[in-house]
């Protein structure tokens, strides 16, 4: 497990009014990783983009707009599956996909689900009039056309119920000339290049992956063994809470106080598109000493509080796993907060002061600095019980850790297919 900079770029699109209503995401590398070398085909780039929304946030992202992101064949026809919540989104059909049946299925799949479809880099081709009457936008790249040439285009587009937007606009002229032929949105250079926004999240394990891989891949979705590995796998954890928080400031549809609840509210369609970008987007890194840290904590959190409340013992060991996110990412506590959506009970128990569950958990850091302090405690616990739970979560902990540590070695050692 490591601390993954993740980063996309992303492009303003602004109204008549010149007001920004979306923003078009796209593809950026980091610097470090292989693509900036060798480069990456197409539905791997779009896998890219996706998992990096997912995990920097959609409301971090583009805030309450819009989202435009491209799609190739894969998207269209559901083999690399979209993540992005439909009713933020619009899918962009690129302009290399052939328009055949299996491509116009998929679109009429994705109106389905929710999503609205725009057509990027639009000419006139033969079978167009196919797609126009499902699409709700039409992107044309102003560059790409004489003036007469995009006078007629917008003529025969106008037939269809499509708003147009004019991209690539990079003088004050094309601006004016696309405003008076008619174009609902714009977007280009003159009016915003793109920016890049960046941020952290955490990778899982190898072997979390392919555990995860196996449960999913090889029988039906069961919440209760992918919340057994997900207890062990941080990463993984901190991801899914992500996921699970899209959409959740414009109406939670329950709480979520645990892993298990963050599954069931995410669904095994939404889980199963996480396995897929995280099978095509794999970051792989040895363990890291935080990562015992992280789970002998949480695991020493729901042993205490169990021995009192039982039934709180899933809480207490997310909530203590949560207090331990900013040691994994290396940075404050309430960034952590301001990335995740969560309930209060949840939020009070691993950062705050006052519930007991948040005491226990106060208690479990300040004997992790120095086990031997008597107290005070909070929880009311004892030396004796502390001592007893912290060897126990360690030595869970430890084992965890020498089997990622193990699987990591073993894919490591393992051979690669050439290319």
């Amino acid at each position: 497990m490591s601390v993954v900079e993740i980063v996309v770029g992303r492009q303003a699109i602004f109204d008549r009014s010149l007001e920004v209503v979306a923003y078009e995401l796209l593809f950026r590398a980091h610097p470090e990783e292989e693509v900036a070398r060798t480069g990456l085909a197409g539905n791997l780039m779009t896998a890219s983009v996706l998992y990096s929304a997912i995990n920097l946030g959609i409301d971090q992202l583009v805030g309450d707009k819009l989202m435009f992101c491209n799609a190739d064949r894969e998207i269209l026809t559901g083999s690399v599956p979209l993540g992005l919540p439909p009713e933020r989104t619009v899918v962009e059909v690129l302009e290399s996909v052939a328009l055949d049946d299996e491509v116009v299925e998929g679109c009429i799949r994705l109106l389905g689900m929710g999503y609205q479809l725009a057509l990027d880099d639009f000419v006139w081709v033969e079978g167009a009039e196919r797609v126009l009457e499902l699409a709700s936008i039409v992107k044309i790249d102003v560059l790409q056309h004489t003036e007469e040439a995009l006078a007629e285009l917008v003529t025969r587009c106008s037939e269809f119920n499509v708003r147009l937007l004019a991209e690539k606009i990079e003088t004050s002229a094309q601006m004016k000339y696309c405003l008076g032929l008619g174009f609902d949105y714009f977007q280009g250079y003159f009016l915003e290049r793109p920016r890049n926004v960046s941020g952290r999240t955490l990778s899982g394990s190898q072997l979390g992956a392919d555990r995860i891989a196996s449960s999913l891949l090889q029988r039906e979705f069961e919440v209760a063994e992918l919340n057994e590995i997900l207890q062990t796998e941080p990463g993984l954890a901190y991801q899914l809470l992500r996921l699970a928080g899209i959409g959740s400031r414009h109406g939670l549809r329950r709480r979520v106080l645990t892993i298990k609840d963050a599954l069931v509210m995410v669904g095994p369609v939404r889980v199963q598109t996480w396995l897929a970008l995280l099978m095509l987007r794999r970051h792989n890194a040895p363990s890291e000493h935080h990562l015992s840290t992280a789970l002998s904590r949480a695991r020493m959190c729901e042993l205490l509080i169990q021995r009192t409340r039982p039934n709180l013992g899933p809480v207490g060991y997310t909530a203590g796993l949560l207090s331990a996110f900013d040691l994994l990412l290396g940075v404050d506590a309430t960034e952590v907060q301001s990335t995740l959506v969560l309930d209060d009970e949840l939020r009070e128990a691993a950062f705050g002061h006052t519930s007991y569950l948040a005491c226990v958990i106060r208690d479990v850091i300040a004997f992790e600095a120095d086990p031997t302090s008597p107290g005070p405690r909070r929880s009311g616990l004892s030396q004796l019980e502390m001592d007893a739970a912290a060897i126990a979560a360690l030595s869970w902990a430890m084992n965890i850790v020498s089997s990622i540590e193990q699987a990591a070695n073993e894919y490591s050692d393992a051979p690669r297919p050439s290319t």
